[in-house]
């Protein structure tokens, strides 16, 4: 073998060398990335254990107010919780959307010993590199802040519904407590009336029908009985769904009484109305759609252009070393994806009709329901300042006209009987006019109560996720 072809093969080896060594680079750089990989790993639920209560008795306090209660209601509610996991979820797919697209790698080899019988060997690789700029970069970006903005509202939504039915359930229990007494007294006192009547009907001073009615009050008024006992159930259960308790730890509870219900301030319901708009989750989540439409459009008119993407590379082809750079282009549809923009802009408008019709529906709603808060709380004061001291003093001079001698039993009787009656009709329209005034917060979907506020508002806070 001459010199010429000694230096010859041992440039060959070094050229074949230096393509082994870049593709061994490529293929190690490509191993240490899939080694700092994530890993999948299983994460079973178990329906069985799930579900349960947590709170047993004695783990709730004695003699509670309705603000304690709904903060441990708050602490333990599962729609809360899961509504928690949903922003931190959403929470991490806003920063993983604005990373950069992934790369691409394609790595080539060749042998064509026809080419070059010295050189048969071609390594190449080539990365693509996407162009995230522009409205498809903005377009990712601000759909993924909507699905937080969404999160918040469902979470300040999830808030909002604990409080209301842990205060329904907290108002049923406290007037079914108050309705059992009551219906018990009435109770009694129909059975004292019927035993008069059946004594007076065996002395024939009574027709027979007579008793028979009184009897009837009587089926009447045990069946009241039981039905005021079956909303106590009822309302305990409420109560211990509201708290995720098992019912006897709110058996071993004392219930406060309901609170007084006050006539509204009509400017600070006006107030109240015009905010409403910003708090109820159904306005908020049209704003939301709305926005997404508005953002689906802007993605719709970007996708008319082509979609860049650059594409460096390495290649070593029979002994020489090339960079190659190409561009590659991702062109629009041959409509110029026209359809595309008119289906989006027709759904921005009907998410703008929408959002108009719920914010018009929320101030009607709400105003509806001030008016029928207003009549029923009314009626349940003219029930307690006209009718209730009427009944009790008829009640009182019946009572004493049977001491003078100039009534009887009976009329003394009946007399009360009107005055538990009256106070069972002013415990219904209390219960009316505070289911009304939880549909009117419902409907603002604010309270009254500045405790609340604030109970509401940490309850929302602490659980933001920091961007």
């Amino acid at each position: 073998m001459t010199t010429r072809n000694v230096m010859q093969a041992s440039r060959t080896k070094a050229n074949m060398g230096t393509g082994y060594r870049a593709l061994s680079a490529t293929a190690l750089a490509l191993m240490l990335t899939l080694s700092a990989c994530a890993h999948y790993q299983a994460a079973p639920m178990d329906l069985k254990t799930a579900g349960g209560p947590s709170v047993h008795a004695g783990d709730l306090p004695a003699d509670a107010d309705a603000q304690t209660l709904l903060q441990l209601a708050l602490q333990r509610d599962p729609a809360v919780a899961a509504a928690r996991a949903t922003l931190a979820a959403a929470e991490a797919n806003r920063k993983a959307a604005r990373n950069l697209p992934p790369l691409s790698l394609m790595l080539t080899v060749e042998y064509s010993k026809d080419a070059d019988p010295q050189k048969p060997w071609l390594y190449g690789g080539a990365v693509g590199i996407p162009l995230d700029t522009g409205a498809r970069r903005a377009a990712r970006v601000t759909g993924a802040d909507l699905t937080v903005i969404r999160a918040r509202y469902a979470l300040a939504e999830a808030v909002w519904g604990v409080r209301q039915r842990l205060y329904q359930a907290l108002n049923d229990l406290s007037l079914s407590a108050q309705e059992i007494a009551l219906n018990q007294t009435l109770l009694d006192q129909r059975i004292a009336y019927q035993a008069l009547i059946q004594k007076r009907v065996r002395h024939g001073e009574e027709a027979q029908g007579v008793a028979a009615q009184a009897a009837l009050d009587v089926s009447g008024a045990r069946q009241a009985l039981a039905e005021a006992k079956a909303r106590h159930i009822a309302a305990v259960a409420a109560v211990a769904h509201a708290l995720d308790a098992d019912v006897a730890a709110v058996e071993a509870m004392t219930i406060r009484p309901a609170a007084e219900l006050d006539v509204l301030d009509e400017a600070q319901l006006r107030a109240m109305i015009d905010k409403a708009v910003y708090h109820r989750a159904d306005v908020l989540l049209a704003v939301v759609d709305y926005d997404v439409a508005e953002n689906d459009l802007r993605t719709a008119i970007a996708a008319q252009y082509p979609d860049i993407s650059l594409q460096p590379g390495y290649n070593w082809e029979r002994g020489q070393v090339k960079i190659p750079f190409s561009l590659s282009l991702t062109l629009p549809p041959l409509d110029g994806n026209r359809a595309a923009i008119d289906a989006a802009q027709s759904t921005r408008l009907a998410a703008g009709k929408t959002l108009e019709s719920v914010v018009k529906a929320t101030r009607s709603n709400a105003a509806q329901a001030a008016t029928t808060y207003s009549a029923d709380l009314g009626t349940a004061r003219s029930i307690a300042t006209t009718d209730l001291p009427v009944s009790r003093d008829m009640a009182a001079r019946a009572q004493r006209m049977k001491l003078a001698g100039e009534g009887d039993q009976a009329d003394a009787l009946l007399a009360e009987l009107n005055a538990t009656q009256t106070q069972i009709h002013l415990l219904q329209a209390q219960r009316t006019a505070h289911n009304d005034r939880l549909a009117l917060e419902d409907a603002l979907h604010q309270t009254f109560d500045t405790t609340d506020t604030r109970i509401l508002s940490d309850a929302v806070k602490t659980d933001e996720v920091t961007q």
